[in-house]
């Protein structure tokens, strides 16, 4: 015990100890009276001096500011400061550090391309400040100079450029100047070609260059060989077949890597400049030998050229001739398994070593190169051959077991759907096993372009859109259901936002039938139950479009009144918030009547909510509210609205909201009513937009109704064969049988109620919101007249318990205001605080 209690002691010395240390922490850090003095500067110096004092005596931290400020200290003080500021700076520059360096590479450029001042006065000043300091030992430092002034070649005339750079270039090009000359050498000469013409090219830059291709550093070779693309467009098609070409073969067969990769890239950059012969002849011969030793050797050479495998291809598909185009396929077709075949033919692979680790990964990476490339593949190929050339491939990339290739394939589904046209149908199932993979990283690739694959699929169906929607998408609906909830399921929500978002373009792929049935209860969940308000806000939206897209009056009955019962008359304040982020969609989407028949009533009833943030988001739409009335046939909705505002005004206690009703008080007053008889020219465009929607939704019932009279048609001449096959083999007991029967569907059919092209003949039944996992609804949702939706929304406001009730006895026994009483009492009637009174709930309850 005695040893316990002594090292617990040890122990609280010891933090007693560290926590006195980091209270002397701070004393230390403050800086002296001494460094406080350094640091001060006479605030009655001028900008000028200042910089003058600051770089002749400051901390660095002051030079790095004189030196970022320097542009603005030349464009205000051009004469004095380029006398007197800028002689201090490049004094300063040789004994600065790289810090400082840094920042007057930045300033230099700008002050160049701000054009303060004259190239003539550039040129003798910062440009020969700029060459100075290409000799930094610093490598980072001298980087940094080398990038400005390959900028700045671009910004000054090619006489500058030849008297200036020039020689720099060439002198630091020699064999005998060191690696990182001759590396700046290789930049520069790439960079000052295309502004000279090509003699003076071939005369003083074209030796230097064949000389530093032949260099005997690799890194000098392979950068010189980058910039032969630059090097030929100056030098023209015959110069470089003479002169650049021979160098460039020579580098595709260089010893390393390195030098390989950039001569395969300067290839596919020259192709569009050189001709056909000279591609024929050449460049496919070149290309097939490189490719065949790349398979060879074991570096990175294999993934390199799967880069650029699809552009090599495409540049060549004119100069290939059959026997080629088939090898450049088959070689394609062994990059798309590199790795797989190996695993699939040899026995179990033994304990993984650091070299395994890295074949895995080129072999990987060059399957993911290749499918990076697939869209460039399906336009060598051709469309109508992708069956046989290609397919395979492409089902060998959609299942590889790396995720990355996969999520590859994924990103470029949508551009191989495009190109197949007619053929698309091909890749459906493939789709499908995209949908449903596992990895979320696969599923980033696909969700994003989704509308633009399933419309690819529908415009190659041959019967057009009709036919594709009318054909079998099980499968796909399916998949599209299990990427929704593995993206749902993931805690990356803007993933989930952009799923939802994406889903608005169902209408244009599935049959209403099949967008009721199986996408409106996910959407519908999503709603009311996603844990991110962003995605609640997109689900809405594209609940919407579905509501405008949907071809079946009773589904787009039943869906707005589940969306009002969902939202408007929910129990949580922020569902009922989310309803007038609804309303915008709404607004946005269909005509301003069909908002005043279904929406403007009920969400005005929001402002009598009892919580602030409802009545605050509210606010926000009444200006919006008021462009949707048109005189004289809105005057009652327009007076409903004044007296909702004028409400608000006179009865609001919250802060915000009194605030917010001011402002939307004065952005109404802006706004003039339009009117049916006479528009006025602000409200042209709007106006044609309004008509436009308009025609659209009565084109849906016209559509509907058509489609309704065909079906009876073909079910009627259907019976009449049936009755005519049938009759022959009866009697009059038959007859008599089949006259019943008639007689019993006509009365069916009297009795059953019509779905009405107009919701507002219906009412609306209160209650609860269904489960949204379960099936779409079974029971029969309908709105009221406009009169009878103001009792209704009266009776069953917010203000008294902000929920739908389940029985008409529970309902009646909750006061709330009426928007009817709310107009009468601003005529007089009804009670001075806007409340209904005991007459007219008495009769309200009546009436129900």
């Amino acid at each position: 015990m005695d040893l316990a209690s002594g090292l617990e002691q040890v122990c609280l010395e010891d933090d007693l100890q560290e926590l006195s240390l980091e209270s002397r922490l701070p004393a230390k850090s403050l800086k002296s009276q001494e460094e406080i003095d350094r640091l001060t500067v006479d605030e009655k110096l001028g900008d000028l001096e200042r910089a003058i004092y600051l770089l002749s005596s400051g901390q660095e931290v002051q030079r790095i500011s004189v030196v970022n400020s320097l542009p603005q200290l030349i464009q205000d003080n051009a004469p004095e400061a380029m006398r007197r500021v800028v002689p201090k700076v490049r004094e300063m520059l040789h004994v600065a550090n790289a810090d400082v360096q840094l920042a007057a590479t930045i300033s230099f450029l700008s002050i160049l391309e701000r054009e303060i001042i004259p190239v003539s006065t550039y040129s003798s000043t910062f440009l020969q400040t700029i060459i100075m300091s290409l000799e930094v030992k610093d490598p980072v430092v001298s980087n940094a100079w080398l990038e400005t002034l390959l900028s700045v070649c671009g910004c000054l005339p090619k006489e500058v450029i030849k008297r200036e750079i020039l020689g720099i270039a060439v002198a630091k090009g020699q064999l005998s100047q060191s690696v990182q000359s001759r590396l700046a050498s290789c930049k520069i000469l790439g960079r000052v070609a295309t502004k000279f013409e090509p003699y003076i090219i071939k005369k003083e830059i074209l030796p230097l260059v064949t000389a530093l291709c032949q260099d005997i550093d690799y890194e000098v070779r392979g950068c010189m060989c980058r910039q032969l693309d630059n090097v030929a467009r100056a030098l023209g098609l015959e110069n470089t077949k003479s002169a650049i070409l021979p160098e460039l073969v020579e580098l595709a067969n260089d010893e390393e890597c390195f030098v390989r990769h950039a001569a395969l890239d300067a290839v596919v950059n020259l192709l569009n400049l050189l001709d056909d012969d000279t591609c024929t002849q050449t460049i496919v011969p070149l290309v097939c030998k490189f490719c065949e030793r790349s398979m060879e050797v074991d570096d990175t050479t294999l993934p390199h050229v799967a880069e650029q495998f699809g552009r090599l291809c495409h540049g060549l598909s004119v100069n290939v001739n059959e026997q080629q185009r088939v090898w450049l396929l088959e070689f394609y077709t062994q990059l798309c398994i590199q790795g797989r075949m190996r695993d699939a033919q040899s026995p179990p692979p033994p304990p993984r070593t650091p070299s395994s680790i890295c074949e895995e990964d080129r072999c990987a990476e060059c399957r993911r190169n290749a499918a990076y490339n697939f869209p460039a593949m399906v336009l060598f190929a051709g469309p109508k051959n992708f069956k046989l050339e290609l397919y395979n491939c492409f089902v060998s990339l959609c299942e590889d077991p790396h995720f990355i290739v996969r999520r590859t394939i994924a990103s470029g589904f949508h551009e191989v759907a495009k190109l197949l046209g007619s053929h698309v149908q091909l890749i459906q199932q493939e789709l499908v096993t995209l949908l449903n993979d596992n990895y979320i990283q696969v599923l980033e690739g696909i969700v994003p372009h989704l509308p633009e694959t399933l419309e690819s699929l529908v415009k190659g169906v041959g019967g057009g859109l009709s036919e594709a929607r009318i054909s079998n998408h099980a499968d796909l609906v399916q998949a599209l259901l299990t990427c929704e909830y593995l993206v749902a399921a993931n805690s990356q929500w803007r993933l989930h936002l952009t799923m939802m978002q994406r889903l608005s373009c169902i209408p244009r792929v599935f049959t209403s039938d099949q967008i009721y049935n199986k996408f409106v209860p996910v959407v519908f969940q999503r709603l009311t139950l996603a844990r991110v308000l962003p995605v609640k806000q997109a689900a809405g939206r594209t609940l919407c479009v579905i509501i405008r897209h949907n071809r079946r009056q009773e589904h787009r009955q039943e869906l707005i009144c589940r969306l009002i019962e969902a939202l408007c008359h929910s129990n949580k304040y922020q569902l009922r918030m989310l309803f007038v982020d609804v309303c915008w969609d709404v607004m946005e989407l269909f005509s301003r009547k069909f908002f005043k028949e279904y929406f403007f009533e009920f969400v005005l009833n929001l402002a009598h909510d009892p919580v602030a943030n409802v009545r605050l988001k509210l606010c926000s739409l009444l200006p919006r509210l008021k462009t949707q009335i048109k005189l004289p046939g809105d005057r009652q909705l327009l007076q409903q609205l004044e007296h909702c505002v004028r409400r608000l005004l006179s009865h609001e206690r919250d802060r915000d909201v009194a605030a917010a009703i001011r402002k939307s008080v004065f952005e109404l007053d802006k706004i003039q009513v339009a009117m049916e008889t006479l528009t006025q020219r602000m409200f042209m465009e709007e106006d044609l937009m309004d008509q436009k929607k308009e025609e659209e939704e009565k084109m849906l019932l016209e559509l509907e109704e058509r489609e309704k009279r065909e079906s009876e048609q073909s079910k009627g001449k259907s019976t009449e064969k049936g009755k005519g096959k049938g009759s022959k083999g009866q009697g009059r007991r038959g007859v008599q049988n089949r006259s019943h029967k008639t007689s019993v569907g006509k009365t069916n059919s009297s009795d059953m109620p019509s779905a009405s092209p107009k919701l507002s003949k219906h009412s609306l039944h209160s209650g609860s919101s269904e489960n949204m996992s379960s099936p779409p609804l079974t029971r029969k949702y309908s709105l009221g007249s406009k009169e009878d939706r103001i009792k209704r929304t009266s009776s069953n406001s917010p203000v008294a318990g902000v929920s739908t009730s389940h029985s008409k006895k529970s309902s009646l026994k909750k006061s709330s205001h009426s928007l009817t009483n709310l107009a009468a009492n601003s005529t007089g009637h009804g009670s001075p605080k806007g409340g209904s009174t005991p007459t007219s709930r008495k009769k309200g309850s009546q009436a129900r």
